[in-house]
């Protein structure tokens, strides 16, 4: 039977969960605050780490598709990116067991990845570095890299 008290928390309870990459959960207002020490808000971007890559640029675009094709080089294709924060990013593959999930990633972003199927989209509201892994029944993992920036700064 639903008391109030058990309604109340079951309506709680999924609205954490559904929130997973949705917003700043720490209710920070990070503005005047420098990405480049601690990252926004109170993670670290590691947004410093961009020299490291040739990336392949794709800010400005509203949806990006990633191949994923784990006997290439890069199995990302393209690889590694940089995309402006809520850019829809489409990874597709051909094997039906193949999955796409972090491996690591800023850690206000709950994205957990794909549970099969041939493609996975998602929308990253978090600027930072976000290392996204592959593996399929027959396949080892392969990895890919991708850097979200804030497009106004």
């Amino acid at each position: 039977m639903w008391t109030r008290r058990t309604f109340v928390g079951a309506v709680a309870g999924t609205a954490t969960l559904l929130s997973g990459c949705l917003g700043d959960d720490n209710g920070d207002d990070d503005e005047g605050e420098d990405d480049d020490d601690e990252g926004v808000g109170s993670y670290d971007t590691r947004l410093d780490e961009m020299d490291d890559y040739d990336l392949i640029d794709h800010t400005g675009e509203s949806e990006v598709a990633i191949q994923i094709s784990p006997n290439r080089d890069p199995p990302f294709d393209p690889d590694p990116i940089v995309v402006d924060r809520l850019t829809t990013i489409t990874w597709r593959w051909g094997d039906s067991s193949g999955e796409v999930y972090p491996i690591e990633i800023p850690s206000p972003c709950q994205w957990s990845g794909s549970d099969g199927g041939t493609s996975h989209s998602w929308e990253f509201p978090f600027e930072g570095k976000y290392d996204i892994g592959y593996t399929a029944a027959d396949v080892e993992e392969v990895t890919g890299t991708m850097f979200v920036v804030d497009p106004n700064e």
